[in-house]
């Protein structure tokens, strides 16, 4: 099974529709695993599908199916929940050449995450970056990194194939208080 990988600014109509029920069957499962709402509603999709400052990686099969999706802010004033001026403060350089760049969030369908439709993204992504030497910030939850090891996965894929530094940023844990 091929893929084919393109970089689109704005996508709405008819593939909207297809990549929001691809989106729903890859993270439908993250509202009852993570904290944060990882799990966007269908307005909130929508704008972001429709917003230019954010590009759509979209991935689709031989019958045009949708079967991969990222989204990549090359503003962070797009992102609602990261604060630009913490990026700028670490990395002055690359917020002067607006080359501080934040993942969404990428996925694949379910049933195409063991073959090369998520990795032929990943490189797709990878290759984008580095051409624009930015500084490329991204979450992952903790069920996703328990379970997958995304972020070690990511980590090491990253370091065999680009001149890259990978550092933790930041970190939050949530906690529960149940009161007897």
């Amino acid at each position: 099974m091929s893929a084919d990988v393109t970089f689109e600014q704005v996508v709405e109509g008819h593939d909207a529709e297809r990549f929001w029920n691809l989106y729903l069957d890859a993270f439908e499962p993250l509202r009852t695993r993570a904290a944060a709402r990882h799990v966007l509603y269908r307005e909130e999709f929508d704008a972001e599908m429709a917003d230019p400052r954010v590009t759509k990686l979209l991935v689709r099969d031989d019958q045009g199916d949708a079967v991969g999706l990222t989204t990549l802010a090359t503003d962070l004033a797009a992102v609602p929940w990261v604060s630009p001026e913490f990026f700028a403060a670490r990395y002055p350089e690359h917020a002067a050449r607006g080359a501080l760049w934040y993942i969404g969030f990428t996925l694949a369908h379910p049933g195409r995450r063991a073959t090369r439709t998520f990795m032929d993204m990943i490189d797709a992504l990878v290759g984008h970056l580095a051409k624009h030497r930015v500084v490329c910030a991204y979450d992952v939850s903790r069920f996703n990194d328990d379970s997958l090891r995304f972020a070690d996965n990511l980590r090491r894929h990253l370091e065999r194939t680009q001149d890259v530094t990978v550092e933790t940023v930041d970190r939050q844990s949530y906690y529960a208080t149940t009161f007897h």
